[in-house]
């Protein structure tokens, strides 16, 4: 929990492709609109994932 509480960005990226999933799955927007928004949350989340004993702090 420590963890992903220090990784909060990637957290809520990965909480937003869920959403999108949910939304593709019953139907609210088709699969090539979820799959467009689930690859940029992808990419965003790679480009600020770090380490999870990381802090980002530099000594």
């Amino acid at each position: 929990m420590k963890n992903m509480i220090k990784n909060w960005k990637t957290t809520l990226t990965g909480i937003i492709v869920g959403g999108v999933a949910a939304a593709v799955a019953l139907g609210y927007i088709t699969a090539e609109t979820g799959g467009q928004i689930t690859g940029i949350c992808i990419a965003l989340g790679l480009i600020l994932s770090k380490d999870g004993n990381q802090t980002g702090v530099v000594k």
